[in-house]
Parts: structure tokens; sequence; C-alpha cells
């Protein structure tokens, strides 16, 4: 009985940090970009108009940017050092949870419940969900080029609860990583 509740124990933590999902980040940048000398932003309007997400998310992401690049010295401009281009690619996602609880009672092969050589009983749940990669483009207007190109992966764009804390939190991981000079 002690080793049931051990193993129910850490079904529930299993369970618990399973659904804990956070984004995975990581960018690149052009090594020969002078990122000291630039100074003031704007969002990329061509590629706003390409963001395939619904206006809410579009606006909550466009605040998050505007917080982030604010918080690192960045002024709002109308001719900028920066273009900053938001993309949102999307992808189902399908996760299936096993607690590979199995004992000699469950499923015979055909014969219905009851006791026998097969082993079963064991619960399996199966989550289906849209997945988001979220990416940050720098672009100079000067050369007409990427600068720095920032992603986060692993988004649940399906999921409502805390969206804008979320959100705010992936723009500011994504972010984090710029300028790459700065660590």
């Amino acid at each position: 009985m002690n080793s049931l509740k051990k193993l129910g124990g850490f079904l529930v933590v299993a369970v618990l940090l399973s659904a804990c999902t956070s984004l995975r980040v990581a960018s690149d940048f052009d090594k020969e970009a002078d990122f000291k000398s630039y100074k003031t932003y704007n969002f990329y309007e061509k590629g706003l108009e390409k963001l395939e997400v619904n206006g809410l998310d579009k606006k909550r992401m466009m605040a998050a940017v505007d917080a982030e690049m604010q918080a690192k010295g960045f002024t709002k401009a109308a001719n900028p050092d920066l273009f900053v281009n938001l993309v949102v690619m999307k992808r189902e996602r399908t996760d299936v949870y096993d607690n590979g609880f199995y004992s000699p009672w469950g499923w015979r092969g055909g014969w219905g419940w009851g006791w026998g050589p097969f082993w079963g009983g064991g619960m399996r749940s199966v989550d289906r969900y849209q997945e988001g990669l979220f990416i940050i483009d720098f672009l100079d207007p000067k050369t007409k080029m990427h600068v720095w190109h920032g992603r986060g992966d692993g988004f649940n764009l399906d999921s409502f609860k805390n969206r804008e804390e979320r959100i705010n939190e992936g723009v500011k991981e994504i972010l984090a990583q710029y300028p790459p000079y700065s660590k």
C-alpha cells in the first residue's frame, strides 16, 4: 500500500510537470551589424498586415514588444533605425499522457474484464491543440536586411488562461537575447 501511495504521488508530480510547458527560445543575428547604433524602432506595417492572429492577440503582442523595447532604452519613431516584424506560425500538436498503471485486473484480449495473464487498467488521455511559434525579426530599413531573428516555440494557442501574461512573458523571453553581445 505504501508503494502505491508513492506511485500515486509520483504520477501527480509527473502530470503537473508535463502540463507546464515553457517556450523554447533561440536567436540569430548578423555579425556585421552595429547593434549599438540602433536607438529607435517601429513595427513593420507589411508584416503586421500578414500576421495571422486575432486582433486581440496582435494588440497584446505589439504592447509586449513596446514594453520590452522601451525597457531596453529604445524609442518608438516614425523613421526608425529598426523595423520590428512579427510572425506567428501554427501547427497541430497532440500530447498523449499515460499514467503507466497496470495490474492483473483489466481487459483480457476479447474475454472481458477480470483476472488474467494480461495487465491493463492504465489510463490514457490525449490533448490536441494548436501550438505556436512566435518570431520577432529586426530589419534595418537602410540596408533592407534582417539584422536579428528571435523565436519562441511551444505556445499553446488554444488556451485562453492567462493569455496576456503568457504573451508578455514569451516576448520578454525572446527579447532577453537582444542585443546579442550584451552578455
